[in-house]
């Protein structure tokens, strides 16, 4: 099996984006009055060549987000790319998921499994290279954005877009209360990891000797995750806390790669195999 990082351009966020501060309650007013910007954050998507087929952890943005009216067939996501530069976006062409792909020698179309971690717009822009994929999404996160799209922009989304949502009925992977097995082979499974939105999901990919942990956007870094730190863009954050311990407590036991999205050593970690290093929390 081979495990591909592609980084599919980059984002700039608020910093109490990243970081909540002050009280909870008041975390979405921080981060739209916040003047200050992150540097630049990856946003990666990953590969991973299983005998059983190809899967994809995520799409990516798309380099449509560069067009003034990219975001306003969605009022909320217009109003806040214009009031308040929610998020930046630099993303060509180039950088997109299908042509990264290609690249590596390998197909969209033959990509057996698209596993969206969530339905925000960074992680589902790339959804149009994949018709032909079976999408899995958690079924709270879809059901919960078709009512309330906060970071999802549904009217971007293919017009054949029908995932497959999944629940998570199988023994569970420990700690997590819930799992469901992806492949035949029983090494990869897909856990509940909500917090960060309405049904987050995460990956594991489990080799002989570590686990991979696709964390999608459960914390900005591999540091926050370890000091059990929220972010500030987080949809629950009693949820989120159980879900931070939830991963701290499978990589005390299991030695795991943690790759979250928009963490920059997220790729040399992959890279090094390099596992979470303990932390005595």
């Amino acid at each position: 099996m081979r495990v591909h990082a592609i980084q599919t351009g980059v984002l700039q966020i608020k910093s109490a984006h990243r970081t909540l501060r002050g009280p909870e309650a008041l975390r979405f007013p921080s981060i739209l009055l916040d003047p200050t910007y992150t540097e630049p954050l990856p946003i990666y998507t990953w590969v991973i060549e299983h005998p059983e087929g190809l899967i994809v952890v995520d799409t990516g943005e798309s380099a449509a987000t560069a067009t003034p009216d990219y975001f306003a067939c969605d009022p909320v996501w217009a109003n806040l790319q214009r009031w308040a530069g929610f998020i930046r976006f630099q993303v060509t062409p180039e950088h997109e998921i299908g042509p990264q792909l290609q690249r590596l020698g390998l197909s969209p179309n033959d990509v057996r499994w698209v596993i969206l971690t969530h339905l925000h717009t960074d992680h589902g822009g790339g959804l149009s290279y994949f018709p032909k994929a079976d999408i899995v999404v958690g079924r709270q996160e879809y059901e919960g954005h078709r009512q309330r799209p906060l970071g999802a922009i549904p009217c971007r989304w293919p017009s054949w877009f029908a995932p497959h949502l999944i629940d998570y009925p199988h023994s569970p992977v420990w700690p997590f209360p819930g799992a469901y097995r992806l492949t035949q082979a029983g090494d990869v499974h897909i856990v509940p990891t909500p917090g960060h939105s309405y049904g987050h999901q995460s990956l594991i990919l489990q080799t002989h000797d570590v686990a991979y942990f696709f964390a999608g956007d459960t914390s900005f870094s591999e540091q926050q995750l370890q000091a059990k730190g929220l972010a500030g863009i987080v949809h629950d954050p009693r949820q989120a806390r159980q879900t931070l311990q939830y991963i701290n407590d499978y990589v005390e036991l299991i030695p795991t790669v943690y790759l979250p999205s928009h963490d920059p050593e997220a790729g040399r970690r992959l890279a090094e195999r390099r596992t979470v290093v303990e932390c005595g929390c």
